[in-house]
């Protein structure tokens, strides 16, 4: 690998990114890397330069490589829905064995969403993100191998540390590669893939686990291990956080790794010394989420984090053991009614993804939290009824659960500012995985007892109390530029 720097004056030179891009610029990207060089360096000339380039190769490029990351975070998050029906006849497990299963590896999330921001914050986005994704794939493909309940639930433990860790990050490092404009939208069509991820699962789950065992699905997941050796190579670091470090060189040739791939000519930067003004703000630490500038929105964000983990964790992965358990259901059938939930989380998704800069943030959020709230009360009313009509119910609580989800993934980076705009958004996931390390015992404590209406009733409380809060302590951020919102 190497690198070559290109002078304005040699049309048809390669252009190279510091962080170890190589790329060839048409003359749409030789204008503009001409132009920019034109300017001073400064933190509001590299946010005038982000804000004045619509989306291009660059982005998608980034969108997909770190898109496989996010994708398999989900897809390895619910592998344990489809293969545990099989755990649990293979190694005659208890229902309190069952539970420290689905909850002990959020331990593992909870850490790796304080640890891997923390690195994200101080050695970049794509490093910390290429680390994540390197222990998920390699801890996947060791599930697989696992000849027992003990080690095969310890590596989950493993696992959860890059699980927690990749989805903060990814969500930061595309918030900041992205214009005011679209975000919202652009955000959103690239976290869709998580979704994805647990769609996919469930469908191959239901697939490919009752024919060659459940030991497929781990294998599957360990196909992350390739960006941890290919991440840094093949896209640039996020230019804000590189500004922000003051690492202005590298920041410039990181932007104009995306710069050189513009369709057309890019007009000159405008308004740097505005977007100066805006990087004035004192330079905020992780004790500031909490300050009085900042925790309306940490409030927000924690609770928003908090509900997806509860309702996420408490209700998906034991879905198809409660229609197997509760309903009598078969187990392909039970894998199938899973697998048509996550349809709509992602149905669910695309539709916030179109709608989200038009409506905002905060109503879309505050209504798919209503709604899930008000689908998870039917299903406890009507928990007597047949499994179709359950799995209904269940069906339409997810696919509200992830149009409120997806959308904290945009939402949340906006409220905070660079220094500390990783860390926010991994306290927010912690406070998913603490969510999702009591949550299962809600069922666990259910399926027994013949209280399953009281579990639905339970978890329909928390979307609820979540839309309130967002409602009274968050704001609104659509179109708005980062450092515009900071404080």
């Amino acid at each position: 690998m190497f690198t070559q720097r290109q002078d304005a004056a040699s049309p048809g030179a390669p252009v190279a990114a510091t962080a170890g891009i190589v790329t060839t610029a048409d003359s749409a990207g030789q204008s503009a890397a001409a132009a920019a060089r034109g300017s001073a360096v400064t933190r509001g000339n590299i946010v005038a330069r982000i804000e004045r380039m619509p989306g291009n190769a660059m982005h998608i490029r980034a969108r997909l490589l770190i898109g496989l990351a996010t994708f398999f975070d989900g897809f390895d998050v619910i592998a344990i829905a489809a293969t545990l029906p099989l755990l649990i006849a293979q190694w005659s497990l208890t229902p309190v064995q069952v539970g420290v299963l689905i909850a002990a590896p959020s331990v593992g999330q909870l850490v790796g969403a304080l640890l891997f921001p923390g690195l994200a914050e101080r050695f970049g986005r794509l490093r910390s993100i290429g680390w994540s994704a390197g222990i998920i794939g390699l801890m996947s493909i060791a599930c697989g191998l696992a000849p027992s309940f003990e080690i095969f639930l310890l590596l989950r433990i493993v696992q959860g540390l890059g699980l927690g860790g990749e989805l903060p990050v990814a969500a930061t490092y595309i918030n900041e590669v992205t214009r005011a404009h679209g975000r919202g939208r652009f955000v959103l069509l690239y976290e869709v893939v998580f979704p994805i991820g647990l769609m996919v699962s469930n469908g191959v789950g239901a697939w490919l686990v009752p024919h060659y065992g459940w030991e497929v699905m781990y294998f599957i997941g360990g196909v992350p291990l390739v960006l941890f050796f290919i991440l840094k190579r093949v896209i640039p670091e996020s230019p804000r956080w590189l500004a922000e470090k003051g690492r202005l060189e590298e920041a410039d040739a990181a932007l104009r790794a995306f710069e050189a791939r513009a369709r057309g000519p890019l007009p000159p930067p405008q308004n740097a010394s505005a977007y100066d003004r805006m990087t004035q703000h004192p330079r905020r630490r992780v004790r500031d989420l909490v300050s009085k500038a900042y925790l309306g929105r940490t409030i927000a964000v924690w609770m928003l984090w908090a509900t997806c983990g509860f309702i996420q964790y408490g209700l998906s992965t034991w879905l198809p053991t409660v229609y197997k358990t509760v309903y009598h259901a078969p187990l392909q059938l039970a894998l199938n009614l899973a697998a048509g939930a996550s349809v709509l989380g992602v149905v669910g998704s695309l539709v916030c993804a179109m709608i989200v800069d038009k409506v905002g943030r905060k109503p879309v959020i505050n209504v798919s939290f209503l709604l899930c709230a008000l689908s998870l009360v039917l299903a406890g009313v009507f928990h007597a009824s047949s499994v179709y009509v359950v799995a209904t119910f269940c069906a339409l609580a997810m696919g509200f659960l992830a149009s409120g989800f997806i959308t904290a993934y945009v939402y949340t980076p906006e409220l905070y500012p660079t220094s500390v705009r990783a860390m926010g958004c991994g306290l927010g996931g912690a406070w998913l995985k603490l969510a999702a390390i009591f949550a299962p015992t809600l069922i666990a404590g259910t399926i027994g007892n013949g209280t399953l209406n009281v579990a639905f009733f339970a978890l329909a409380v928390v979307p609820a109390l979540a839309a309130v809060t967002v409602h009274c302590f968050g704001i609104e951020t659509k179109g708005q530029v980062l450092e515009e919102l900071e404080v």
